[in-house]
């Protein structure tokens, strides 16, 4: 009879997690992500996915979407808040909205910066774009699922391809990227948390089992 003890445990998941950064390593060039060790963990780096025709399409689209904004405003400036311009002010709120969106989304596409860090048994996304930033801290003990949502890889507005299910809010990480980079990813998270954290490949839109 074998019995594996902590130490061999141990061991045997850094070694795990040594082959997977060397796989990640030798794969750089056709990989988006990046990967380092440091003294405290591990740092994944997600750049910018830059899908650029994406970005003209969503360019174009905007230059009409800024025309139809202009002139709705102008009348219902010109013409006051009567009656007749409810339909007009109704209108403006969605369309005003998905403009915004579309915007967000192609700064994303051209400058959003997503960084995952593994460190003290904890979880922490940072995220960037221009002057904006965010950051959240996830305990390990407190990861409770990691799945790869499925035919999240069109992610174009930092969405995240990753569902992290804590004891808590949930949240995704990983934007945009390929299925194959995502399982890469998910299985560093599954490794730096609780032991007893699983990690599924098929999950839905909202992270179930398909």
């Amino acid at each position: 009879m074998v019995v594996n003890d902590g130490a061999s445990t141990d061991a045997s998941e850094a070694d795990d997690v040594g082959r997977l950064i060397a796989d990640i390593e030798r794969l750089r060039g056709g990989l988006r992500i990046s990967v380092r060790r440091t003294a405290d963990g591990l740092g994944v780096h997600i750049p910018p996915s830059r899908k650029i025709l994406a970005v003209l399409f969503l360019s174009f689209w905007l230059c009409g979407w800024a025309v139809g904004e202009y002139f709705v405003l102008r009348e219902i400036i010109r013409s006051g808040f009567s009656g007749p311009n409810f339909f007009l002010i109704a209108w403006i709120v969605p369309w005003t909205v998905g403009g915004v969106t579309v915007l967000w989304t192609i700064l994303w596409q051209l400058f959003g910066v997503e960084r995952l860090f593994f460190t003290a048994n904890a979880l922490v996304r940072e995220w960037g774009l221009l002057s904006f930033r965010g950051k959240r801290i996830v305990e390990g003990s407190d990861i409770r699922e990691v799945s790869v949502v499925k035919g999240a890889s069109n992610d174009l507005a930092g969405i995240g391809t990753i569902k992290v299910t804590t004891a808590g809010r949930a949240m995704r990480i990983g934007s945009g990227l390929s299925d194959y980079e995502a399982e890469l990813v998910a299985k560093l998270v599954r490794d730096a948390a609780h032991p007893a954290t699983a990690i599924v490949g098929d999950g839905d839109a909202n992270g179930r089992p398909a």
